[in-house]
């Protein structure tokens, strides 16, 4: 439970075992690429100076980006041909690819076979799906004038008319309408489309047809496609020949589909075998984008975890005068990429540590935290038996279907499920069970503070992950002196002992008041001069980045802002108790409204929508509010979110 040591490898080989090492780089996935060439330029692709490395070293002069030589489009185009004629059930195998050689010649071969022998039974299918459109839209064009007692040869021998079916906008409509006085051209409502255009058949005189054609087009007037001269007989007449024509399209249409099905159906094995050659070498293509090349020598770089390093030993030893280097994050590799590693209760929370940021490298993964503060948080507010196992099997079925928040849902359900007994609630019924701890309604005080004592417990916490994180990066300032380091904690826990000395929370202590009083003003002065102190501990010159006057200015507001802060980040998580009370109260509200009504349909209808209500609405608020506290009271004080997620191959590399 904790974020995974990585280290940068840096390779060099000949160009002639080029494509094996990528193949093994692929089928090994748990890497994340860097290009080589940035590497080398930055400086920090440095090989050893040796006799044994001349050739290699001298490499460096000639250098080469894979970006430019590679090209894997071609093989990304005819994969996805494939994989579209199968309807996308064709899946890369990479245990096939594993145990055999892949040759790119023979699959390009069937490839190319298989798409010939398919062209003209594609061809075919194509022009009869073309008709069968062009049909369809004939069909609609001649619906229009399906009441006309007349044939269409008649309307298109007229010598000094001319006629035109086209649509507009519902305000055009309007407009068209308004002006039938002024308008030369008789004007006739034909129907309407799908889409709320109003469509008009439009009759004008030939010789004022120039007119008619300006006001429509100021109309935005947009012809009616479809009409065909070779239908000359009255419109139900030819819409019944194109339906005719069009039953028997289809049925042409039906066969030639279960031709080319069972065509497919006979090659599949040679189409799967040339997908997964095809796509093995389309990511090898673009793997090696991410190398550099001399004329005899490859260069590759990427991060791998630091307990895959034998493994890629093992890999390199294959082939002969491979060099293989390893550097660690602390030896200026650029910022090493942060690879997460939780087990299966905490995996599905990287998902909301990520929607505020990434972990850096060198700071503590927060997810095992949030992880049990969010499901405690949800579940104290959202106790409720019933409504908690809804939530957990709605989630089971999101988590299954490859939702990952369905598996936080799941998981925040069992925790509402847990607190339902402690509070004796299900489906918002409080007679039914007993309750293992209390019924917040009636002990609402209890309720109150015992959430402002778990606020407390986890920003204590949350001051421990912030001291870790701020010593991890050597930041003694603030690690020791700062708000949130050893000084804020000490601070904050001083202040909570001389409120609870005077509130009576810890009766017969009183002697420690002024100690804690002492205490408390002198981590306030250590706070207020943490940057001078540290500076003066750790020998650093000057003391003060700006002016000691401008410096004490910002800290004395700072300091201000950090008291205000330790005050309402507490008072803060009164909230989990009040939405426990709020929960609570919401369906007594609707079970008091279903007890008025004196209808026991009725009645039922309502406790029914009342718990759908609330699993929907309160559910998400909760779970917002839980969040909420999470990412401002608890993330602002130790954790930053900046660094830089590990992506291994499979996710860099997109066919589609």
């Amino acid at each position: 439970m904790a974020i995974e040591n990585v280290i940068m490898m840096d390779v060099v080989g000949k160009i002639k075992y080029v494509d094996k090492f990528a193949k093994d780089i692929f089928l090994f996935n748990d890497i994340q690429i860097v290009d080589a060439m940035q590497e080398i330029d930055s400086g920090r692709f440095i090989l050893p100076i040796r006799e044994e490395n001349m050739g290699e070293l001298l490499g460096f002069a000639q250098l080469v980006s894979g970006e430019t030589m590679m090209d894997e489009k071609n093989f990304v185009k005819t994969v996805n041909k494939l994989n579209e004629l199968y309807k996308g059930s064709l899946n890369l195998d990479m245990v096939s690819l594993a145990k055999s050689e892949n040759d790119l010649g023979k699959a390009l071969g069937k490839a190319r076979e298989f798409d010939s022998n398919l062209v003209m039974e594609y061809s075919e299918l194509r022009d009869v799906k073309a008709q069968i459109e062009a049909l369809e839209k004939s069909k609609i064009a001649y619906s229009y004038l399906d009441e006309l007692d007349a044939q269409m040869s008649e309307l298109d021998s007229l010598e000094n008319f001319s006629y035109s079916l086209g649509s507009v906008t519902k305000d055009n409509a309007v407009r068209l309408k308004s002006i039938y006085n002024s308008v030369t051209s008789i004007v006739f409502h034909v129907g309407n489309q799908e889409d709320n255009e109003e469509v008009f058949m439009i009759v004008s005189p030939k010789d004022l047809e120039i007119e008619s054609q300006r006001i429509l087009k100021a109309l935005n007037f947009k012809p009616i496609e479809g009409f065909n001269a070779k239908y000359t007989e009255s419109p139900k007449e030819i819409l019944a020949a194109i339906d005719a024509e069009i039953n028997e399209l289809q049925t042409k249409n039906a066969d030639l589909v279960q031709k080319l099905n069972i065509h497919l159906e006979e090659n599949r094995l040679d189409a799967t075998d040339s997908f997964n050659t095809l796509s093995l070498y389309a990511n090898l293509s673009i793997i090696k984008k991410y190398m550099a090349f001399s004329d005899e020598n490859f260069y590759f770089s990427g991060w791998i975890s630091k307990r895959d390093k034998q493994r890629m030993e093992a890999i390199a030893a294959k082939y002969p005068e491979m060099i293989i280097m390893f550097s660690d994050t602390n030896k200026g590799s650029g910022k090493p990429p942060t690879k997460l590693k939780n087990n299966w209760l905490f995996r599905p929370f990287e998902t909301l540590v990520k929607m505020y940021g990434v972990p850096s490298f060198n700071e503590l993964d927060p997810t095992p935290f949030l992880s049990i503060t969010y499901m405690f948080c949800f579940g104290f507010m959202f106790g409720d038996v019933g409504q908690g196992l809804v939530l957990a099997l709605a989630g089971l079925i999101l988590g299954k279907r490859g939702m990952e928040l369905g598996k936080v849902l799941l998981r925040l359900g069992l925790c509402s499920t847990f607190f339902g007994f402690m509070y004796g609630s299900i489906f918002g019924f409080e007679e039914v069970i007993h309750p293992l701890w209390l019924r917040p309604f009636e002990e609402i005080n209890t309720i109150l503070l015992t959430a402002v004592f778990i606020g407390m417990a986890m920003l204590f916490i949350a001051y421990v992950y912030s001291i870790i994180n701020k010593l991890k990066q050597k930041e003694i300032k603030e690690g020791i002196f700062g708000k949130n380091g050893i000084c804020g904690l000490a601070l904050y826990s001083s202040i909570l002992g001389i409120f609870g000395l005077n509130f009576g929370v810890l009766p017969y202590a009183e002697i420690f008041n002024p100690v804690l009083i002492v205490l408390a003003i002198s981590l306030v002065f250590l706070v207020l001069i943490r940057e001078p102190l540290a500076n003066y501990l750790m020998k650093k010159k000057p003391l003060y980045e700006e002016t000691a006057s401008e410096y004490y200015v910002e800290s004395g507001f700072e300091l201000f802002e950090m008291l205000l802060g330790m005050l309402s980040n507490t008072l803060s998580f009164i909230r989990i108790g009040a939405f426990a009370l709020t929960h609570v109260g919401l369906f007594m509200a609707f079970q008091t409204l279903a007890i008025m009504v004196q209808n026991g349909v009725i009645s039922v209808g309502i406790l029914i929508f009342a718990n759908i209500f609330i699993i929907a609405l309160e559910g998400l608020i909760v779970g917002i509010q839980a969040l909420r506290l999470q990412f401002y009271e608890l993330f602002s004080k130790y954790y930053s979110g900046d660094g830089v997620e590990f992506k291994s191959v499979d996710l860099e590399i997109n066919l589609n």
